[in-house]
Order: C-alpha cells, then structure tokens, then sequence
C-alpha cells in the first residue's frame, strides 16, 4: 500500500526533529543529542530524501493536500542532494556558526534536573557532543581543502572571531549556579562538577583551541585569493542549484543578475526624483553626506533604536485590519540583541512567540550606532514585525491544524517565502499612507535597494568571477551602508550563504507579480484582504505553489 502525504509528512517530521535541536526544542522535546556536522549526517539525509521522493511518486492522495505534497517534493528534491550541498558551506562562518550558538545553549538551559541521575548524564553527553561538533568543523575543513575548496583568504579573520566567541560562549554554557543544580544531591552534583571540568579542560577547549590554530595555520596556507562559489571544482553548478533552492522556482542566475540591475537602476532614478522634489539639487553621493551629518539619523544608544521602532509601530497598528482579514494572536515587541551575537550579524532577526516568550520579537543590532544608518526604520520594523515576519510565523505558529512541517519547519525552509512576504508588507506601507513624510520614502527607496542590488552582488561575487573589491565598490554606489557593513555583507554572500540573500528580493516581486495578476483578472472584484488570506493562510509554500493557490483563488472568484 502506498504512503498517504500525511505519513510522508510524519517521516519527515521525525527526521526533523532527531537531527535538528532547534525543533526538537520548539515542539518541547529534549535534545538528546547536538548534531556534529558530520558527512555521515548529510548522507544519511540524503538517503532520506530520495526514499521520500520516491514514495511521492506512488502516493494517490497527493491531489487532496496538494500544499503538503508541494512541500514535500521540495524538501526531498533539497535533501536527496543534501551529500553533495554539505561541500558548499564552510562550517565555522558566521552564519553558519550561528546555528550551534543559538540552539546549544537552548539545549543545555532546557535541562532541569528534575530526573537527576538521567539529567546529569545528559548533560555531560550534550557536552561530549560540543566537543564532537567542534572537531568536526576542523575535519571538514580540511576535507574541504583537499578537495579544492580551500578557505577564502578574505573570510578567515571573520572565522577566526565566529570561533573566539564560540570558544567564550562554550564555557557559559557549560557552567551551573546553584539555584540550578539545587536537585541534585551532593555525590551528583560532584559527579556533575567533576565531569564537567574535564570536559572543559580535556575535550572542548582543546577541541576548540586545536580548530583556531588550524585557521591561523593550514587554512592560510590552502586560501585561494578569491571569494564566491565559482572558483571552486563544481562550484559553478552548485550555485546554480542554491539560487533555483532559494527561489523556490526555476530561475538562473543571469536572470537574476538582470533583474537586479533593473530594479536598482528604477529605484536609483525615484530616489533621485524624491531629492529634486524636496529641494536638494546635489547628487546622490552629496545627499548622502546630508543625511550622514544628520542627527536625526543616528542614534545615540541603543534604546534610542528601540524607541524609533515603537514610534513606527503604533503608526501602523490601527490600519492593520484594513488590509487583513486574521490577525496573529501573539503580541509584538523589539529586543536588543545579546551583545556576543552582534559582531557577527548585519542587522538581527524576528524571534517567533514561544512559552518562554510569548511575544514575537525583533531582536536588533544595537552596536555601531555612530555608523549604522536609521533612515529605513520604518520599512525595517515593518518588515520585521507588523505586518512582515510577525504576521506570517506568528500565525503559522499558532495554526495547530496545519502539520509540523508547514507550521514550524517550512518557514525557515523557504526564505523567498518568508523575506519576500516580509519585503512586500513593508511595501504596503506605501499604500497605507506611512511613508508621507519624506525621509520615511527615502528610506524605503534605500532599504529597498539593497535588497535589489543583493541581486546583483551575489550573482556577481558567486556566477560571474566579482572581486571583493569590485562588490563592495558596487554595494558602496547602490546602498547607504557603511564600509564595514558592506565588508560584511559581501563576505555573507560569497563565503557564508551564497544564494539565501537573493529570496528577498525575488520574493517581493513574486507577490506583487501575483497581486498584479489577481487585481488585472478580477477588476472591481479584487479584496486586497482575501488576496493575503490566500498567500497568508496555507503558511509559508514554494513559490510555485503559491502561484497555483493564487490562480485557483482568481478562477474561484472569476466563477463566483
């Protein structure tokens, strides 16, 4: 007999939750094991999922949830190459360092004690698995080396830094206070103690030393001059693969590096247009020392980031159901983010409602106030909150009829998805009347535009042979960030996550492209509010699936 899509669902679910802690923990499950980033782990996924896509192939009741079958045919296609994609990525990058920074400690606080013996026993097995991790990350380096793909000279001081907060960060994770450990009796509390330092002392750090000396040795010897995919055996298929991932339908990236130039040089000309109707007859470049000189523009501290948010979101809020017909649950809020976190990341990032907290929160880089521009809070905070990413995973979140898969792992999954819903709300304030003021819609224009120019760099840094230093001259003309924003920003596109900035931008234009077509088809009968109902409501799909909801909703209205 054939699997049902929902028994596919179940498979792939479970899998998810045994190699990935973050879900195990959000579904409120224990980590009982930290992945180590192994290719024994991408094999095995792999073989996951073309066991998946094959029983797709026999499965008759795929028409009757056509969403999660879409989604399944996504995840296995991605996941059957998942052995061949293990090679792309360079384990200790900022990004992708990330993951363990923020699920690791999660697991380790997740631990109560309330079964001593079995806790404790967990907890030094956690521990082991962080060492493992850690070596893993060499050994695949050097893997990666002997097989040509040796670490970018210009990355491996960001590298270096990701590791010594690692190296930092190990060690509060490892450490107990009292109060914590207060079930535990003494002979186990000793035991924990004991097992700890060495631990510590005799795997971790040693483990995490060892890695650092590799990156300061070996990998400088084996650097290649240049950066992006590209250059490396393979490299050019392998991006070829990532950008269509990203996108979730079939796109090049010469297509992508078209559309690119395009939409930088319509939002280049309406920034121009907006400077010459409030009166600057200067350049851009001029402009730009105008709004750097401004205070207005930059804050003072951090709080005064936080401030300018909330000033933005209760302009939003009271128009908010005129535009959708279900709202999230959930409250909303702005958090700064931990201060370890912040070196390594551009901006921050919406944290979705869970039992510890249950409001959605951005949580926002609040360091090099004195160079990063706040001209584009309005489109940020619209984008990462009310009605961008908090509209979209808050709802997702608390839709308990929709499986695990859609409500909790597809998200993430599906970056054109969330970034492009996300774009496109913060577009609607346009509509709505929120950028009036002019240094609001100038901002808008600029954050926009980086977004667009992502298009172009990425597909320069990774397709088309760029230099480093060809993409930050390029990204130093097209956006207002600073040199070492950009410096980062290029180094996120060509050495940490080539192709994943790209579904911002698509996205965006995919859900217009959609509105566009609905409002041409439907005329007068168009409701804005159903149109998001119908991209909203199912969750977060390949963009291919969304279009055929899209033109079912049109059919069914077109009938009505």
């Amino acid at each position: 007999m054939a699997p049902t899509v929902r028994a596919l669902a179940d498979r792939v679910w479970d899998h998810v939750l045994r190699t990935e802690p973050h879900y195990a923990l959000r579904a409120g499950r224990p980590v009982e094991h930290l992945p180590n980033g192994s290719l024994d782990e991408a094999e095995e996924r792999a073989a996951t999922g073309r066991s998946v896509r094959a029983a797709l192939a026999e499965t008759d009741d795929a028409a009757l949830d056509r969403d999660t079958a879409a989604l399944l045919h996504f995840i296995a296609d991605q996941w059957a190459c998942a052995d061949q994609s293990w090679w792309w990525h360079f384990p200790v990058a900022p990004y992708q360092l990330f993951e363990l920074s923020f699920t690791a400690p999660q697991a380790f606080g997740a631990i109560t004690f309330a079964d001593p013996n079995a806790d404790v026993e967990l907890f030094l097995s956690l521990a082991g698995d962080l060492a493992r991790r850690v070596r893993g990350a060499e050994a695949k380096l050097r893997a990666q080396a002997e097989r040509g793909w040796g670490t970018p000279r210009a990355a491996l001081p960001g590298f270096v830094s990701a590791v010594v907060g690692l190296r930092a960060a190990t060690q509060r994770w490892l450490s107990l206070d009292e109060h914590r450990i207060e079930p535990l009796s003494p002979a186990l509390r000793g035991r924990l103690a004991d097992g700890l330092g060495r631990a510590v002392t005799n795997d971790v750090l040693p483990a995490v030393d060892s890695l650092l000396r590799y990156l300061d040795g070996p990998a400088r010897d084996t650097a290649t001059p240049g950066v992006g995919l590209g250059q490396y055996p393979g490299g050019e298929q392998a991006y070829r693969r990532l950008v269509r991932q990203y996108a979730s339908y079939d796109i090049s990236p010469e297509q992508v590096h078209d559309i690119g130039q395009t939409q930088v040089a319509e939002l280049t000309e309406k920034m121009a247009k907006l400077r010459s109707e409030i009166g600057f007859d200067g350049d851009e470049a001029a402009y730009r020392s105008v709004l750097d000189a401004d205070e207005r523009f930059h804050a003072r501290h951090a709080e005064d980031v936080a401030a300018t948010y909330q000033r933005h979101l209760a302009a939003v809020e009271p128009l908010l159901g005129h535009w959708f017909s279900v709202l999230p649950k959930a409250p909303h809020t702005v958090e700064r983010l931990d201060p370890e976190l912040e070196a390594g990341l551009s901006y921050g990032y919406y944290e979705q409602p869970g039992p510890a907290n249950p409001a959605g929160r951005y949580r926002y880089n609040g360091s090099g106030l004195d160079s990063r521009s706040q001209i584009n809070a309005a489109t940020l905070i619209f984008h990462e909150l009310v009605p961008g990413h908090h509209f979209h995973l808050a709802r997702q979140e608390e839709d308990t009829a929709l499986h695990p898969i859609r409500g909790k792992f597809a998200p993430e999954l599906l970056g054109a998805y969330t970034e492009g819903w996300a774009e496109y709300a913060a577009s609607l304030g346009t509509e709505m009347g929120l950028y009036a003021d002019p240094w609001d819609r100038y901002g808008h224009y600029v954050h926009q535009r980086l977004t667009a120019q992502r298009l172009v760099v990425d597909t320069g840094l990774n397709a088309f042979g760029w230099s480093l230093e060809k993409a930050e001259a390029y990204m130093a003309a097209t956006t207002l960030e600073s040199p070492p924003q950009i410096h980062t920003e290029t180094l996120r596109y060509s050495t940490d996550m080539p192709g994943q900035a790209l579904g911002y931008r698509l996205g965006f234009l995919k859900f217009w492209e959609l509105r566009e077509q609905a409002a041409r088809k439907l005329g007068a009968a168009f409701d804005v509010r159903a149109f998001h109902e119908v991209v909203l409501g199912p969750g977060a799909l390949p963009l291919t699936a969304v279009s055929e909801n899209t033109a079912d909703f049109v059919a069914e209205q077109t009938t009505g």
